[in-house]
């Protein structure tokens, strides 16, 4: 048991630091470009922190773990939700962008029904895989237009409050994005090995491990980026990333994952898991809209209620297990 617990601690540093490695360099390469923090935290960062749910996930479904594969994936949605944005807000008030409520969240729980549909037949096919890859990619091309249009696209590029990021050379940039892979690669490997060892030992499925370990463990750089971006009231950054960390999430890694092999759906995913990430994609509207001068506030009630929802879902998942 010392031995696994090591592996899945291991793992997830390596995810998190590999995480790190990977946002900062990619951040580097978007303040070359000079586009909006928005616009940055929706593509570039969200993308970045869910590189550890995209490996291991995959890593998983290629090692017959199909279901700690998909667990991770809707767990990770629903911790991104409920724990992630919950523990932050709880923290700090956070703002939310009127285009996120109007925009953003819209493709969000367009894509959250999609997903379930698709699995509603308990599989899903590498046809509708292709479809859900497609529809990231529309949602990216819709992101970088409307980006476009704005008037922090070059204006504001991606600088904290307190000036630009400094720069650094591509070859180390890009250098950076490769050790970072890597750790991310490794951790993954670790992260499944442990997970699966887990649950032999403590006699659990291992969709419940991905619910819960494996997707907490994976959501460690949303979390980590998001108390980032709030730190340095960069909170469209914050906001950005959970949001577009579910997108990705739900579009890539199922597309990409049913592609590979169709994946197997169970009657818990469809009557208990899928209802609660569409509950954690609903719940982002009513916390994040206001009237207030055109913008959205998350505040520290609203988190609360964000995590006791988390914690209440975690119960019923011991309950049943």
């Amino acid at each position: 048991m010392v031995v696994i617990l090591a592996a899945i601690c291991l793992g997830i540093a390596g995810l998190a630091f590999g995480a790190d490695r990977f946002v900062g360099a990619a951040a580097q390469l978007a303040t070359r470009l000079g586009v909006s923090p928005l616009f940055v935290g929706l593509t570039i960062v969200s993308v970045g922190t869910s590189f550890p749910e995209l490996l291991v996930t995959t890593t998983a479904v290629l090692d017959g773990h199909s279901a700690m594969g998909l667990g991770n994936v809707l767990g990770s949605n629903i911790a991104n939700v409920f724990l992630v944005l919950g523990l932050s807000s709880l923290l700090q008030p956070i703002r939310v962008e009127p285009e996120v409520v109007d925009r953003d969240y819209s493709a969000l729980l367009l894509a959250t029904v999609t997903a379930w549909l698709m699995a509603s037949n308990r599989v899903v096919s590498r046809p509708e895989g292709m479809v859900l890859l497609v529809g990231l990619l529309v949602y990216y091309g819709l992101t970088i237009r409307s980006a476009r249009g704005s008037e922090n696209w070059k204006s504001r590029g991606a600088a904290t409050e307190h000036g630009h990021l400094p720069r650094q050379s591509l070859y180390r940039s890009v250098a950076q994005l490769v050790v970072s892979l890597i750790l991310l690669l490794l951790g993954s490997r670790l992260l499944i090995w442990g997970g699966v060892g887990l649950a032999k030992a403590m006699g659990v499925s291992e969709l419940v491990i991905g619910l819960t370990v494996i997707a907490v463990g994976t959501s460690l750089p949303e979390l980590a980026t998001t108390l980032t971006g709030i730190i340095k009231k960069q909170d469209a950054i914050a906001v950005g990333n959970v949001v577009g960390s579910n997108m990705f999430n739900t579009l890539a890694i199922l597309g990409t994952i049913s592609i590979i092999r169709p994946l197997p759906i169970t009657s818990e995913n469809l009557s208990r898991d899928m209802p609660v990430m569409l509950l954690a994609s609903l719940v982002l509207w009513p916390v994040s809209w206001s009237r207030r001068k055109g913008r959205g506030r998350v505040n520290r009630f609203e988190g609360g209620i964000l995590l006791g929802l988390y914690g209440a879902y975690l119960y019923f998942l011991a309950g049943r297990h």
